[in-house]
């Protein structure tokens, strides 16, 4: 049998992935009362007023399976949301899988707004992909607080959805495979 992670990142996930992500504050007195600092605050108003002018921003994310990188395979996925073209957030990620076959180890660097080298940084965090490698939850620190983003794949495997929740807002993201890797079991 098949690792889950080998089956989520290898089998399902490689290609390019396009649709939508909605982001919206559950509770704004919990926002205020979250300690997640006056920039992040920012940010997070930003993006809601953002949700409310224009609507729902557009998601492109590109997978890519490395699976001979490390101890048991890598994958590297770049995520864009935009609106009107220009780029509100970019995500890039190497996902490092463990030998168990479940758990992820993701090293990220995020970038909001459309200018290089402002509002950026890095960080890591773990992830774990479920039995049969079809739904996984990462465990994410953004806007300066803590997130749990769960993913579930459909079962023609083309489509994927997901929730993210912290404690005062939640973010979907729903996506589509628009191109399937050239091998999506081979490095490229």
């Amino acid at each position: 049998m098949e690792a889950p992670s080998h089956v989520y990142y290898f089998q399902v996930g490689t290609g390019v992935w396009h649709g939508h992500f909605t982001f919206r504050v559950t509770s704004w007195n919990r926002l205020r009362h979250s300690g997640i600092g006056p920039r992040n605050r920012l940010l997070v108003v930003a993006m809601q007023l953002s949700q409310w002018i224009t609507g729902r921003s557009r998601l492109e994310s590109t997978l890519r399976a490395k699976p001979s990188r490390g101890a048991f395979g890598e994958a590297d996925n770049t995520v864009r949301l935009s609106r009107f073209g220009l780029t509100q957030y970019l995500l890039r990620e190497r996902y490092v899988l463990d030998p168990d076959g479940t758990r992820v180890t993701v090293h990220a660097e995020e970038r909001f707004g459309p200018l290089a080298g402002f509002l950026t940084r890095s960080f890591t965090y773990p992830a774990e992909i479920h039995e049969g490698g079809l739904s996984s939850t990462y465990h994410m620190p953004l806007l300066g607080d803590r997130w749990t983003a769960t993913y579930h794949v459909a079962p023609e495997r083309d489509r994927l959805s997901g929730q993210l929740r912290c404690p005062w807002a939640a973010a979907t993201e729903e996506v589509r495979r628009t191109v399937a890797g050239p091998d999506r079991r081979a490095d490229r």
